[in-house]
C-alpha cells in the first residue's frame, strides 16, 4: 500500500478524483482515504500545514496502515535557480528553523541526533527522475528545505544554506514527513511543484495565481510515476 500525504486540498484533489475510493476515516482530525490507483492499493492523506501538522499525519499513516512507502507531494518556494512550474524531486530534505547550536556540537539545521539531512528511497528516487526525463518535464533535483513560515525574504534560509548545499525549494512539512519515515522505517519520496519563487517579485500573488495550477500538474505527474510504478 501506498501513502501519499499533501498539506492542502488542491495537492491531493485530482489523485482523488481519478481514484476508486473505498474508505474515508479521520484520526486526530486528519482525513484519511483509502483508495485504488491504477490497480493498486493507496491512502491519501490530507495532512494540513506545518510540521506539527505532517508529523501527526505520517505517524498515523504509519501506524494504522501497512504502508511500502509514502510520497510526499504538493508545491513549494523556489531557490536559487528554480522557476515556477519546475517539479522538483529531493534528494534530500532538512529544517531550516532549527538551531542548537548555542547549547550543542550541531551545525544549524540539525536537531539532537537526527540527521541534518533525510535522504529519500534511492530506487523511489531513481524511478521518478528516470520518468521525468522520459516525460520531457522541466524539472529539478537537490535539497529541500522545510519550517514553519512561508518564506520570503532568502535571508531566512542563509543559516542553512551555509549547512546543506545545492537547496532548490523549501516549504512547510516534507522533514517532518522525512523524518517520522525514518525513524518507522518507511521509504519516502518527496515530489514538489514551485508555485513561487523566494525574494521574487509580489511573490505571495505569484503563490495564490500559481498555486493550484502548479498543484495539479505536480499531482499529475505523481499519478503517472504510481501507473509506472504498476507496470
Amino acid at each position: 500500500m501506498i501513502g501519499i500525504i499533501g498539506a492542502l486540498d488542491a495537492e491531493i484533489e485530482l489523485l482523488l478524483a481519478h481514484s476508486e475510493v473505498i474508505e474515508v476515516t479521520n484520526h486526530a482530525g486528519k482525513r484519511f482515504v483509502s483508495a485504488r490507483f491504477a490497480n493498486m492499493p493507496i491512502v491519501i492523506a490530507k495532512s494540513g500545514i506545518g510540521k506539527v501538522n505532517a508529523t501527526i499525519t505520517a505517524t498515523l499513516l504509519c501506524t494504522l496502515y501497512p504502508i511500502d512507502f509514502v510520497i510526499n507531494i504538493g508545491v513549494a518556494g523556489g531557490v536559487g535557480e528554480a522557476e515556477v512550474g519546475d517539479i522538483v524531486v529531493a534528494k534530500g530534505i532538512s529544517y531550516f528553523d532549527v538551531s542548537l547550536v548555542d547549547i550543542d556540537s550541531v551545525p544549524y539545521g540539525q536537531m539532537g541526533d537526527d540527521p541534518l539531512v533525510v535522504e529519500p528511497d534511492r530506487e523511489l528516487f531513481r524511478k521518478a527522475v528516470d520518468l521525468l526525463k522520459q516525460e520531457k518535464v522541466s524539472f529539478r533535483v537537490g535539497n529541500i528545505v522545510s519550517g514553519d513560515s512561508f518564506v520570503t525574504r532568502k535571508a531566512i534560509l542563509e543559516p542553512i544554506l551555509k549547512e546543506v548545499s545545492d537547496v532548490v525549494a523549501c516549504e512547510m512539512e516534507g522533514m517532518a514527513i522525512a523524518l517520522t519515515c525514518r525513524k518507522f522505517e518507511v521509504p519516502f519520496l518527496s515530489i514538489r511543484g514551485i508555485s513561487d519563487l523566494v525574494q521574487g517579485d509580489d511573490q505571495s500573488d505569484g503563490y495564490r495565481l500559481n498555486m493550484e495550477r502548479v498543484a495539479s500538474m505536480t499531482t499529475g505527474f505523481v499519478a503517472k510515476f504510481l501507473e509506472a510504478m504498476n507496470e
